[in-house]
């Protein structure tokens, strides 16, 4: 049993506390007493008791959000739970999760001064989540229904639940044996469908994280969204010890894919630790990989920025210099972690915690008129998207006739559009930190490297409006990325964003 919490919290909402209970079914419990209480340097502490009278779980998956009315001040608080259960007669009471060997450490939350950054048509999501259908030896995540809810306190319009295809052709009474009927996927379908249907002013996207193979035949992940067929993948389930052949390649995958669902290769160059590489016959993208006919785009941002991020970066761009219309997004690969990822590093021993991979600490910015589920998919799948982990971007083509945005293609049709101009917008808060530097690349396809378009530092600003001028003479785009300064965020580091190209073909 945990209790959870997002880790931001937006201007006016109150903090939602997340009550977590998992396998009750077969140990259930009696909750007697949940209390918080919540400090600051700011403020006095203070203690709420959440709970007015006991609740039985015995549920698989037990969920209960109590809203925790804000305090009066701004900047990091932490939330201190207490809770007490009953098992066959003994009361035991724990600090904000069970777990054995857990630091037990309160809640961290940044209580926001002001809204997450924001331009005209952009909403902000985490497009890489795993949810409560994914359920095995290792790991978990949380039930769809409160996460939507902590979601909408943090400011996110979306997210996208991409479960591990391993899990989602299990039985629904055991992780070890599949059930070809597939109750989980159909239930996970149902569940996105109702979700939608009551939440009018946020999207859930249906997806899937595919175990597949590689170019080498090692498996990797691959992100699908807004596919309703189930695509089998198990070879890094452990379901089936030293059986590691996954059902499909990319290749495979990509050519049966079905129009209108994008495809992203997920966290594609992130390291593989030597024991998964041993046992589960993990690895990473290869370039053939990426270079595969009908791949929409690759994931590197993935909760943290680490080797993965900086490898999956370079592999991008030189992508893109090569011709390749990659797209990219950014998401957590959080199971469940709302406040501090909590998960088994080695089995019956040791829990691993950490600050990274928090859902919604890195986010897909989309650009669309309505927020509805397709809305979001076709935005992925057309690259009208940024990736972030605070500050927003946005580019467009200035021109009456063909107004070109984040992801498309401009055509010049006569030798007067071979020159244009390009609005640029640039936001930021105090929370995510000053414009330090705003870069607009250039790429020319086949070129060596990128050059630099145009260069900006505000540090001590946090909007920016620019109109660039481009002279279009070679098949080439335009990208642009935000590093902010870290003095004053409410981390100490430096943010990011990075926008998808706008491409250009001159007239020939």
């Amino acid at each position: 049993m945990i209790l959870d919490a997002p880790h931001r919290v937006e201007p006016g909402k109150p903090i939602p506390l997340l009550l977590l209970a998992k396998d009750a079914d077969r140990f259930s419990c009696i909750l007697h007493h949940v209390s918080v209480t919540v400090k600051s340097n700011a403020i006095h502490p203070t203690t709420h008791d959440l709970l007015k009278e006991p609740i039985t779980i015995d549920a698989k998956f037990f969920s209960k959000v109590f809203q925790l009315e804000r305090p009066q001040t701004e900047g990091w608080v932490e939330c201190d739970t207490e809770f007490e259960i009953e098992i066959h007669g003994r009361r035991r009471t724990y600090r904000n999760d069970n777990y054995r060997t857990s630091s037990h450490r309160p809640l961290k939350i940044f209580l926001a001064a002001t809204p997450l950054p924001a331009l005209p048509g952009l909403h902000l999501g985490d497009a890489h989540l795993h949810s409560s259908f994914t359920d095995d030896q290792v790991e978990f995540g949380a039930p769809l229904k409160p996460s939507v809810e902590l979601a909408r306190s943090m400011g996110l319009s979306f997210f996208c639940v991409t479960d591990h295809s391993y899990d989602l052709d299990d039985r629904t009474d055991g992780f070890l044996h599949n059930d070809p009927a597939l109750p989980k996927w159909r239930e996970l379908q149902n569940q996105i469908d109702a979700l939608n249907e009551a939440n009018p002013n946020f999207a859930v996207i249906r997806g899937e994280e595919v175990s597949c193979r590689n170019a080498f035949g090692h498996n990797v992940h691959f992100l699908l969204y807004g596919h309703r067929n189930f695509i089998p993948g198990s070879g890094d389930s452990a379901e089936r010890w030293f059986k590691t052949w996954s059902e499909h390649s990319i290749a495979e995958i990509l050519a049966n894919n079905v129009d209108g669902t994008a495809a992203y290769a997920s966290h594609a160059l992130e390291p593989i630790s030597f024991l998964q590489r041993l046992f589960l016959d993990r690895s990473t993208w290869t370039d053939s990989d990426l270079a595969l006919h009908g791949l929409t785009g690759m994931q590197f941002a993935n909760g943290k920025r680490e080797t993965g991020f900086r490898r999956g970066y370079e592999a991008w761009v030189k992508f893109l210099l090569k011709g390749k219309k990659l797209f990219t997004l950014a998401g957590t690969d959080a199971h469940g972690n709302f406040n501090r990822y909590r998960q088994i590093l080695i089995p019956f021993f040791k829990i691993q915690e950490s600050h990274d991979q928090l859902f919604g600490k890195m986010q897909t910015g989309i650009f669309c008129s309505q927020l509805t589920e397709t809305a979001v998919v076709q935005s992925l799948l057309t690259g009208a998207a940024i990736a972030t982990d605070g500050p927003v971007i946005n580019l467009r083509v200035r021109n009456d006739s063909n107004p070109t945005s984040i992801g498309k293609t401009f055509r010049s049709d006569s030798a007067a559009t071979r020159s244009v101009a390009i609005d640029l917008s640039v936001r930021s808060t105090p929370e995510f930190g000053g414009l330090a530097t705003v870069q607009v690349f250039y790429g020319v396809l086949g070129a060596p490297s990128e050059s630099l378009l145009a260069e900006f530092s505000e540090a001590q600003e946090f909007a920016l409006n620019k109109i660039i001028q481009l002279h279009i003479d070679a098949i080439s785009y335009v990208r642009a990325e935000i590093h902010t300064s870290p003095a004053g965020t409410r981390d100490s580091t430096s943010h990011f964003c990075f926008s998808n190209p706008i491409w250009f073909v001159p007239r020939a």
